[in-house]
């Protein structure tokens, strides 16, 4: 099952794209936009994420004539993340320490900062530097003919290097066990993890000379790079059956190489007289099987006390860029996307929208007035044979879009200011988004939070600096909200989502848009 879903139609039910992001993510800011990267391949609001390893071949990061694959590259980098873990101790996992360790031997090649460096201006606060990590994979393995592997959010960056201890081309088969065992990872679950890996992409005499002769370098492979299997951009069994029937590409370098010391995987693969790989070979789905779980296992080993959210799953019907926002008389409106996943040959065309303040349906209006803010706390979508569906909002208090922006400052993205504008209803119901009660609307300042990612020493990862209770000042009213305005200056920024948020009294989010 390939990692591409349906081309999902995106049906201009509600207006035109703001200059900030959504203000509404359903069901949470993280899922929404994972699911998006995940699901929006292809057409309107599609992420240029899966570009990047479209076709499988591509290396996105310089020359093709480097021999170097993307997807495989993903790959290696989230298990060198991962297989320094102590899940007795609790400590490491997917956590994107493997920024800081870039220069160790055990890390070397240009696959950790190539990646790193894709992922840098994609970090935010909602999602980070791990959890890019651990969606390549996901998506690598999807895109390039392989089974789809469950993904959570919620990982945590490490604030520096962690344990050393990955399996090298001349590890003894005490130490590869040794390494796999402290993250885990019995003696089968080694072989299949493996296995799984190395069933893409190629090992490069530029980077492991003592393993890869210098005759594999040419015009059109200028690193040497020798394949896994005969299959290099295919996430398949194929360097399971070559490596067992001696055919092909016989399981890869680090099965072959000229140098015995450095056959390093046939060192394992034979550990249990290749029972495993043998296991592996069988007809079915046992290898794309054992691929997933393993995989799975292998990016939701994070340090402990980070709790991982739910399965992403893909939305059927899902609200994008749905926000409230003023028109260029002072109304306000609910505008946006809404997006159709389909199975169907002939997709619907056609959309109903009811909101909670009318029963009345309203068919493709181009946008929609808010007269009534505190009656207005959800919105129904339905469709010709899709069930329908309902999704609550808030309309207290919300970050005006159209009057939130980013400007770099003496033309450099280096520092930037973000300057946001936040509306808050002037009614007794919008009191939950104040600093303290009062009754007094018009003089207590909502609380706003701004975090945007900033370069950090020792890693291509960012840290989130973070601002809370920013100043803001109000400058007016509009359809019966006072408007505040405020801002703040980012030095070092990585060019990620600035996420921009209004608070309610115990810190919870109300209202957040995403600007970049």
């Amino acid at each position: 099952m390939k990692m591409i879903f349906s081309k999902p139609p995106i049906l201009n039910l509600l207006h035109f794209l703001t200059p900030a992001s959504s203000t509404y993510f359903y069901p949470t800011v993280q899922a929404s936009l994972l699911e998006h990267i995940l699901v929006d391949t292809h057409g309107a609001h599609a992420s240029d994420f899966i570009d990047a390893i479209t076709p499988c071949t591509n290396y996105v990061n310089g020359a093709q004539t480097l021999g170097r694959t993307t997807a495989a590259q993903w790959i290696r980098v989230a298990f060198h993340d991962f297989v320094t873990a102590d899940v007795a101790a609790g400590t490491g996992g997917v956590d994107a320490s493997i920024g800081f360790e870039t220069l160790r031997e055990e890390n070397a090649g240009s696959a950790m900062n190539d990646t790193l460096s894709f992922f840098r201006p994609r970090v935010s606060s909602k999602i980070v530097m791990a959890d890019f990590i651990a969606l390549a994979v996901v998506m690598s393995v999807g895109n390039c003919g392989g089974p789809r592997i469950p993904l959570r959010g919620g990982r945590v960056d490490a604030t520096g290097g962690g344990e050393t201890g990955v399996p090298a081309p001349d590890s003894s088969l005490a130490e590869t066990l040794g390494f796999f065992g402290g993250a885990g990872f019995g003696q089968v679950d080694s072989i299949g993890l493996t296995a799984c890996g190395h069933t893409m992409g190629n090992l490069h005499h530029e980077v492991f000379p003592t393993v890869v002769g210098a005759e594999t370098v040419s015009a059109n492979n200028t690193n040497g790079g020798v394949h896994f299997d005969s299959t290099v951009a295919t996430f398949d069994t194929a360097v399971v059956h070559e490596y067992l029937n001696g055919t092909g590409n016989a399981g890869g370098p680090l099965v072959t190489s000229f140098n015995i010391s450095s056959r390093s995987d046939l060192r394992l693969y034979e550990s249990d007289d290749n029972v495993t790989m043998i296991s592996l070979a069988k007809s079915g789905n046992v290898f794309f099987d054992t691929c997933v779980d393993l995989f799975q296992r292998m990016l939701d080993t994070v340090p402990a006390g980070v709790v991982l959210s739910d399965i992403v799953a893909p939305m059927a019907v899902k609200p994008i860029n749905a926000t409230l926002d003023f028109d260029n008389d002072g109304n306000l409106i609910f505008t946006g996307y809404i997006r159709i996943l389909t199975a169907a040959a002939a997709p619907p065309h056609s959309l109903t929208l009811t909101t909670s303040l009318n029963a009345q349906a309203l068919l493709l209006i181009p946008d929609t007035p808010i007269s009534d803010p505190e009656a207005f706390t959800s919105f129904t979508v339905s469709s010709p044979g899709i069930p329908s569906q309902a999704f609550p909002v808030q309309a207290a208090a919300f970050i005006v879009p159209s009057l939130t922006s980013v400007t770099a400052l003496n033309n450099s993205n280096a520092v930037v200011t973000i300057r946001f504008s936040v509306a808050v209803a002037t009614g007794q119901g919008s009191s939950r988004v104040m600093k303290r009660d009062s009754m007094k609307r018009d003089s207590v300042a909502p609380s706003i939070s701004i975090q945007a990612p900033v370069a950090q020493q020792g890693t291509l990862g960012p840290r989130i600096e973070t601002w809370d209770h920013v100043p803001v000042a109000s400058v007016g009213w509009k359809a019966g909200y006072e408007i505040w305005e405020g801002g703040v200056s980012v030095h070092d920024w990585t060019e990620g989502p600035i996420s921009v948020s209004v608070r309610d009294g115990e810190g919870g989010e109300v209202d957040v848009v995403m600007v970049d």
